[in-house]
């Protein structure tokens, strides 16, 4: 039970091409099947796109949730130090797209017209931020509830459970940090 990652990945990267970025970034999260499945997504992307995947454009972040916006304030330093600045960057989860956010402000580009910037996982403080966060919502409280009712039926069953996948689809959730005034209408 969870959420499908690489379709997230996938989402994200296709919305940040959709709003029109040409240059598209990764900050990936650590070896896990969530950071692992979300740069398939991403590599899925831009290879539907006709892109190629730019090897400084994809940070590794090996520690993942922990100290997740200083890491991605880091990591967007180092993006915003490459010779062609990304215009597009999608991060493997909200804390490190508002570090990114954060630091991309405060070096003056504007978000999300210079830099279009998305999270996955939709916290619920993502559309206070100092520039609404767009993100990837995996809707984290449905798993939760899905996997109980799923205990509570193998629990009162006297059949053993046949093991089973299950993975909900994730839905984009767009704010302002990718709202460019250049992107397509209905895009």
């Amino acid at each position: 039970m969870g959420g499908d990652d690489l379709a997230a990945g996938l989402m994200a990267t296709q919305h940040l091409v959709d709003v029109g970025c040409k240059r598209i970034a990764h900050i990936r999260g650590p070896e896990t099947s969530p950071g692992i499945q979300r740069l398939e997504g991403y590599k899925k992307a831009l290879g539907q796109n006709g892109k190629t995947v730019i090897d400084e454009y994809v940070i590794f972040e090996p520690k993942g949730d922990v100290g997740s916006i200083q890491r991605g304030t880091e990591a967007m330093r180092q993006l915003l130090s490459c010779k062609r600045v990304p215009d597009g960057v999608f991060c493997f989860n909200d804390p490190m797209a508002m570090g990114a956010v954060n630091e991309a402000v405060n070096q003056g580009f504007r978000v999300p017209d210079d830099i279009a910037i998305i999270g996955c996982g939709n916290l619920h403080y993502d559309d206070s931020l100092r520039v609404p966060l767009s993100s990837v919502d995996q809707h984290s409280r449905r798993i939760g509830t899905e996997a109980a009712r799923l205990v509570l039926n193998a629990l009162n069953s006297k059949l053993a459970p046949k093991p089973k996948a299950i993975l909900l689809p994730p839905e984009l959730i767009v704010r302002k940090s990718t709202q460019r005034s250049s992107a397509k209408p209905g895009k």
